[in-house]
């Protein structure tokens, strides 16, 4: 059954003209209405997908950090018993202290620059995160919306399907016809109804799928009463040319090309990495000269020398990521502008039926059993011709409702196709 807490004030309803709107849920008091951009703004608030991304951008500063930092020195000591041998005192003593200190001429830099850019890659990331879920909250709160319109609308039927036929509570016959209906007739109306009811149940089976999902999603309890705005027709898109202008900014296509930056960076960095870095020594030694005790101070520098194996592997795989990463790009834009214009023929498609249908469809089918439910009253129709103008006039709404949901659907991923966020959104040049 459905929830008790919750039911349907069904204003609006054309049950003789018009499309039925998409009713509000009544429920407790204090009850805020929840709207797309509400939904949106608790979704980013407790998403882990959101709280994901920033242990990433984290972890990208902490490498950053690192790549910054010089390697600490070493120190050697030595110790042992030449002097006592030489002065016959014998025992062992410290006589040896070395410093060295490796020297990254070239290489610290270089790593700053790809930890810098992955860093950046990192964050556009987490816009481009925050752009699917906004997307995932749009289908979970549209679906919402739908299903509560239809709610509405097969308990509009069921209303319409007990009535023919039906005498009136004081007693009155509503239709001057009713004993005058054959029994296949009456059987008829009996199947009539009980799709109506079958309809009912359906559509509140998929109410309470999509307030189950709703509620997952925004992650409130299972007795918390959920309103909605009311389902309407989307606004038409601006136009193509100011979302291609704009796709360069896609957070996905800005990522593509940090990634692009530390690949690049990461071949510097490998060309620094071939050899090991050369390292300052300082050093101290304790030694017996000219028959006394002397201590002796010394500077060198070590090196390697790239005799057998000069490291050139690693830097022909930098270079091949640094490749793939650029054709990387590439592949995004032009899936990305595939995606673009797909989702904008689509959105624009959409709308125009939902339009056709509203003024074609919905007010035609309306006349069409207005008449036909008088024709029938009167005696002048066969109930034939009034259960074929129902189906026609209620499946003519039910297709407009979805309609609408895909509007919106639409525009939910045209949006993401060209990067625009409900709570960040940019302006898009005409």
């Amino acid at each position: 059954m459905f929830h008790k807490n919750l039911f349907f004030l069904v204003t609006g309803m054309f049950v003789t003209g018009g499309l039925v709107t998409a009713p509000s849920l009544i429920a407790m008091a204090g009850t805020n209405t929840w709207t797309l951009e509400a939904v949106v703004q608790r979704t980013m608030e407790i998403a882990p997908e959101i709280r994901t991304a920033e242990a990433e951008i984290a972890a990208r500063a902490g490498e950053l950090t690192q790549a910054g930092a010089w390697p600490n020195p070493t120190v050697d000591l030595g110790a042992d018993d030449s002097l006592g041998q030489e002065d016959g005192s014998g025992g062992t003593e410290l006589t040896q202290i070395t410093l060295s200190q490796p020297l990254p001429l070239r290489r610290l830099a270089r790593q700053r620059a790809a930890a810098r850019a992955n860093l950046e890659s990192a964050r556009e990331n987490r816009r481009y995160q925050r752009l699917l879920l906004e997307s995932e909250a749009s289908r979970v709160f549209r679906a919402l919306q739908h299903t509560e319109a239809r709610v509405a609308l097969a308990r509009s039927r069921l209303d319409l399907a007990e009535g023919f036929g039906r005498p009136e509570p004081g007693g009155k016959a509503r239709d001057p016809l009713v004993r005058y209906l054959t029994p296949l007739e009456r059987i008829r109306l009996a199947v009539l109804r009980e799709e109506a009811r079958q309809a009912v149940m359906v559509a509140e089976k998929d109410y309470q799928k999509a307030l189950a999902e709703f509620r997952s999603l925004l992650a409130l309890s299972a007795d918390t009463a959920v309103q909605t705005a009311p389902l309407d027709l989307a606004a038409p898109p601006p136009e193509l040319a100011g979302h291609e202008q704009n796709l360069e900014a896609h957070p996905l296509l800005a990522s593509a090309r940090r990634e692009v930056e530390a690949a690049r960076a990461g071949v510097a960095v490998a060309e620094s990495q071939r050899f090991a870095d050369p390292e300052l020594n300082l050093f101290r030694e304790r030694d017996y000269l000219n028959g006394e005790r002397r201590d002796v101070t010394g500077v060198g520098i070590s090196f390697q020398i790239p005799l057998w194996n000069q490291n050139r592997g690693p830097v022909a795989k930098a270079r091949a990521e640094a490749l793939r990463a650029r054709a990387q790009v590439e592949l995004r834009q032009r899936d990305m502008l595939t995606s673009l214009r797909q989702s904008y023929a689509e959105l624009a498609r959409v709308i125009e039926q939902a339009r056709r249908t509203r003024d074609n469809l919905l007010e035609p089918a309306r006349q069409v059993f207005d008449l036909t439910r008088r024709g029938f009253t009167s005696g002048e129709l066969n109930l034939l011709a009034l259960v074929d103008a129902n189906n026609t006039h209620f499946e003519a709404q039910s297709r407009y409702l979805d309609l609408l949901k895909e509007a919106h659907l639409a525009g939910a991923e045209l949006r993401l196709a060209a990067g625009i966020s409900l709570l960040e959104e940019r302006e898009v040049q005409p």
